[in-house]
């Protein structure tokens, strides 16, 4: 039995704990500390020194470790992660008045090399096992309840993001393996409605995605120009807009939901009027919202973003041609966390 403490369910545990002599019902115990955030067995107070140390040979190093916390003035944090067998991750929590949203990292680096985003300029280094992106949230629960957002009145996570380091999409195993947890009754039993993959375009995950798992979908498009996206996300000469259009039109939708199209705004490249015209031309206005995104610099950028005062007036024009459009608050970018920003190479 190899599962994660991160990832294991009742029934396993409790076979597990059953095979190290003590009573099954100890498991509960267990997982009751889990829900804390709680992974170190060595932490587990109420149980059995000798369950306690028969846990940690069993799982002898944690899947994450927690290797920095950083603090925005607007409330967000930042964490950086240790994974077991090397390499780092930084997720990020978001404050709100009534939620607290996570957002995952899925891979150390990028596959993906889009120029604009931090994370792509670090070299790709590994996937994500699913139970280190679950176990980022519990980690990020876990300083919650340590250390209460006074932002919020939300005391757990309630939504995730899979918006961190990495093209979730990329990762299929680690994807799907994950969302099947935070999804199950015995997991963490969230809605699909909490839970959003955003992928630049990866068409086959994409089908097979929606096919297993249909939560919130966010497409990260940045022009609706073909030869300007090739340059921006490069996966777009594998997998270009008529077919990711395609895609998106099958996307399972439920009613009252949507699908979000993200759309960083940078000088001068594809904020103009033209641009405009192109994205209303793509957009599928009865299933789709645009989200304008600041640009968010970061050492070694080579773009600019565009100015608040030119990214209402391109608002204002997909609005009067009917497009949902909305500008994203930027959040933690004080502490390089915000959209973008992130990535946590050795000697960043």
């Amino acid at each position: 039995m190899n599962t994660d403490l991160a990832l294991i369910g009742l029934d396993e545990l409790s076979a597990l704990v059953s095979t190290m002599g003590f009573p099954g019902w100890r498991a509960r115990q267990v997982l009751d500390w889990r829900k804390r955030g709680v992974l170190d067995p060595a932490a587990m107070n109420n149980i059995p020194m000798k369950l306690r140390q028969a846990l940690q040979q069993h799982w002898p190093e944690p899947v994450i470790q927690l290797r920095q916390r950083q603090y925005s003035e607007d409330g967000t944090r930042k964490y950086l992660f240790a994974l077991r067998g090397g390499g780092q991750v930084e997720t990020v929590m978001i404050p709100e008045e009534k939620r607290i949203t996570i957002c995952l990292s899925s891979q150390v680096g990028c596959v993906l090399d889009c120029p604009f985003c931090n994370t792509g300029l670090q070299a790709f280094e590994k996937n994500l096992e699913a139970a280190a992106i679950v176990a980022q949230v519990w980690m990020v629960q876990q300083d919650i309840l340590q250390q209460p957002v006074r932002q919020s009145r939300a005391t757990r996570p309630t939504h995730l993001v899979y918006m961190g380091m990495g093209e979730p999409m990329a990762n299929e195993a680690g994807l799907h393996d994950s969302l099947r947890f935070f999804l199950a009754e015995d997991g963490m039993g969230l809605s699909r409605r909490r839970i959003t993959v955003s992928t630049s375009g990866l068409i086959p995950q994409i089908e097979r995605l929606g096919a297993a798992w249909p939560v919130n979908l966010a497409i990260s498009l940045h022009s609706a120009d073909n030869e300007l996206r090739n340059t921006l996300v490069p996966i777009n000469r594998k997998y270009p807009l008529p077919a990711l259009r395609q895609a998106l039109n099958a996307w399972p939708l439920p009613a009252q939901r949507h699908i979000t199209l993200e759309y960083v705004m940078l000088a001068g490249v594809n904020d103009r009027d033209e641009d405009a015209e192109r994205l209303i031309a793509f957009v599928n206005k009865g299933r789709e919202r645009v989200n304008l995104i600041r640009f968010n610099p970061h050492p070694g950028a080579g773009y600019q973003g565009s100015s608040r005062q030119h990214m209402d007036a391109f608002a204002s024009l997909l609005v009067k041609a009917g497009v949902r459009a909305t500008i994203r608050r930027s959040r933690g970018d004080d502490i390089m966390a915000a959209c973008g920003q992130l990535r946590a190479a050795s000697g960043q």
